[in-house]
């Protein structure tokens, strides 16, 4: 079997791998399969992963833009570093004791160490980490009782089927028959987003004399109903989700608006050569009143064994809640000591995709495989109210288009696998959304070794992107003049390695080096940024049980 797909199940883990020999016995992260000593007992599996992470920038100091009042120059790289070690444990335990209930927990630890200038090979503080910090994530830690129709399950889980809402509460599932479920939970509802438990019901008003939260944590709640369906050629779910923030709002002394929106997603294939798929989420009530949160459809067709063609377009709207931003904003109301000012305007600014692929394979076996794409990106007109009486200020609409084309030759020279790719990307209209043009061009060769147990690849790139507002200065009174005004080339050399070190135990390791040339310039000066030395490092370990 391919490494790749064993790589790909190593980067996103499932928890537990097949005991009795099948196709899939070479998959590291698979489910284990019930035999006659297991039956009458708990059937353990998972998996424990330790990854560690290193991002690191140099460079020399840079010429100011302007000389006036004896201005320093600047560090071109960014002055931090990014360092960190996660531990993740995913643990699945069905029937417990050879009953009717199943216990699922997946857990990470992030351990950030304490970087500062005194180490000699940084010099600044922040670290990694959402907001800084150790972090303790709990994703999920359930147990289910499965009925003969009606399973129950309690504790943290996020309901996939709509929507993939986060809840620490129940939920139930009805199976009506062997086509219908009907589902319905209820609980309380983690900030989205959160990566820490101490982040997961930040505390709330009131603050003390630094302006640091002082009060009760906010609990909101969330419930939903709906209905899951599965027939051989389709599945899906749809439904119905209420979000209930539970929290004051400044002005008015109520609570705030509760979000309700229905979801719906699914998957249905009318032929063997055809697969159709859709998401979609639709706001009804909320802070950003009702309107198309989310919606995306997509197609695969297979019109002849050798070829490939892909469509996809989705239109994603901002999604703001102040259940969400409230926990974030620290600091209290000069009108109302002791009150976090929260009144935020939460406007809804649709952006829409659309994405059509091509791949087409040649030669003997389909050695040969020839891809391309195209995509454009479009956001329309937004206005920014600026109080005080004055006028609203408005961001143009804005277009962007993106064009790739991609070889691969999966029999090269020594069994290799070689791929060459190129990129552009680039404004269409009277506004470029990216605000910048780009190259990408990628060079990549591919090998297994030891009887397939590992897999190595080696990558070359070199990106060169430009600013649309180069030779320009920043206007603050017009917007569209202060998007960058920079050009930059980076060249950078990969290496990723993978090896099955044993049954139960799977190693990772990159290294990639870099270096960029940064220009940047205005209407009156142009300086050449030294170079900057980028080197970023992965290493991961995993064991399954």
């Amino acid at each position: 079997m391919s490494l790749r797909y064993v790589l790909a199940l190593s980067l996103i883990p499932s928890v537990a791998y097949a005991e009795t020999p099948s196709a899939d016995e070479d998959r590291f992260f698979i489910d284990k399969v019930d035999d006659e000593t297991t039956e009458d007992t708990t059937l353990w599996q998972g998996s424990i992963t330790s990854t560690s992470f290193l991002h690191r920038e140099t460079a020399g100091i840079s010429d100011p833009l302007t000389n006036q009042g004896g201005q320093a120059g600047a560090e071109s790289a960014a002055r931090f570093l990014r360092l960190f070690t996660d531990l993740r444990t995913q643990v699945d335990g069905r029937h417990l004791s050879g009953g009717a209930w199943d216990m699922r927990f997946d857990g990470r630890l992030r351990y950030v160490p304490n970087v500062n200038g005194t180490d000699g090979w940084v010099s600044f503080a922040p670290q990694s980490g959402t907001f800084g910090g150790n972090e303790y994530e709990l994703r999920e830690l359930y147990v289910t009782h499965g009925g003969e129709r009606t399973d129950v399950t309690l504790g943290r889980q996020i309901v996939l089927d709509l929507a993939a809402t986060k809840i620490d509460g129940v939920r139930l599932d009805y199976a009506s028959s062997e086509t219908w479920t009907y589902l319905a939970f209820a609980g309380l509802y983690p900030v989205r987003g959160s990566r820490s438990i101490d982040t997961d019901y930040p505390k709330g008003p009131p603050v003390d004399a630094m302006g640091n939260l002082t009060g009760s944590r906010v609990l909101p709640v969330a419930g939903g109903a709906g209905a899951a369906y599965r027939t051989p050629k389709a599945y899906g779910a749809l439904g119905l989700v209420g979000i209930a923030p539970l929290a004051r709002d400044r002005v008015t002394g109520g609570q705030e608006q509760p979000r309700v929106f229905a979801t719906s997603n699914g998957y249905w294939r009318p032929s063997i050569d055809l697969d159709l798929f859709h998401y979609a989420v639709v706001d009804l009530a909320g802070t950003a009143g009702a309107g198309l949160t989310n919606l995306t459809l997509g197609v695969n067709w297979k019109p002849t064994p050798r070829m490939r063609i892909n469509a996809l377009a989705s239109s994603i709207d901002t999604e703001t809640l102040n259940v969400q931003a409230q926990t974030q904003l620290r600091d209290p109301s000069q009108q109302l000591p002791g009150v976090v000012d929260n009144e935020l305007i939460v406007s809804r600014i649709a952006s829409q995709s659309a994405r059509l692929g091509l791949s087409v394979g040649i030669g003997q076996a389909e050695r040969f495989e020839v891809s391309t794409s195209a995509q454009v990106r479009r956001r329309p007109d937004i206005s920014l109210p600026t109080g005080m009486g004055s006028p609203a200020v408005t961001i143009k609409a804005a277009q962007s288009a993106e064009l790739m084309l991609q070889v691969v030759d999966r029999q090269s020279l020594a069994g290799m696998r070689l791929g060459a790719m190129a990129l552009r990307s680039f404004g269409v209209g009277g506004a470029n959304l990216a605000r910048t043009s780009a190259t990408i061009l990628r060079l990549s060769a591919s090998r297994s070794f030891a009887s397939e147990k590992g897999e190595w690849e080696t990558d070359l790139s070199y990106v060169a992107s430009k600013d649309d507002d180069i030779g320009q200065s920043c206007n603050t009174a017009m917007l569209a003049t202060c998007w960058g005004a920079s050009s930059a080339t980076t060249a950078s050399l990969s290496g990723f390695g993978m090896y099955r070190l044993s049954k139960d135990w799977l190693g990772i390791a990159s290294l990639e080096l870099a270096s960029q040339s940064l220009q940047v310039s205005d209407v009156m000066k142009t300086v050449n940024q030294p170079s900057i030395i980028m080197i970023t490092g992965l290493v991961r370990l995993s064991y399954r049980f």
